[in-house]
């Protein structure tokens, strides 16, 4: 995206906030070292694991939450960033599925080129675009609150009330 519009690197900050997860964990410095050789060090801010409580300040302060996960169980993150009304950019892959909704949230990438990333990327630069996905991500987000979860956990213990129990297969004795 630097190398199309120069001019982006005035106003450009990406924040990086937390440490390394999976398989980066054995090189901690990956991402800086990476930063670096792509000559992006000067927009791209490292920041230690934050306390939960100041983690809403930082998805409240970005335009957009990057999630380029390659495997992601559940997407804890796309939705904290959602319900702070931050759209979320991420992988089509495992929980981002179900944590970002597609064009109502944010948009979901299928692989990992950052081509794609960045044709994205600047089309939420589109103020219009962004706050109707802004009210989409905490309409959505939403849905992952407490009292959804314990709604929907309770209407699968009634449905599973509701239906007489299974048989228990017939024991053979010879």
């Amino acid at each position: 995206m630097l190398a199309d519009d120069p001019s982006l690197r005035s106003r450009l900050v990406v924040a990086v906030v937390g440490g390394p997860s999976g398989s980066a964990r054995c090189r901690p410095e990956g991402l800086q070292s990476l930063a670096a050789e792509l000559g992006i060090s000067d927009v791209v801010r490292f920041e230690p694991p934050a306390p939960q409580a100041e983690l809403a300040d930082w998805y409240r302060a970005a335009d957009v939450t990057v999630v380029p996960s390659h495997s992601e169980s559940f997407g804890l993150v796309a939705v904290e960033s959602q319900a702070c009304g931050t759209p979320v950019v991420a992988s089509r892959v495992g929980g981002l599925c179900t944590a970002v909704a597609d064009g109502e949230s944010g948009v979901l990438i299928s692989g990992h080129d950052p081509a794609d990333y960045a044709t994205v990327l600047r089309r939420l630069a589109d103020p219009p675009l962004r706050a109707r996905l802004a009210r989409g991500a905490v309409r959505h987000a939403r849905a992952f609150g407490w009292d959804a979860t314990v709604d929907a956990l309770l209407d699968v213990y009634t449905g599973a009330m509701s239906r007489p129990p299974a048989l228990a297969p017939a024991k053979v004795t010879a």
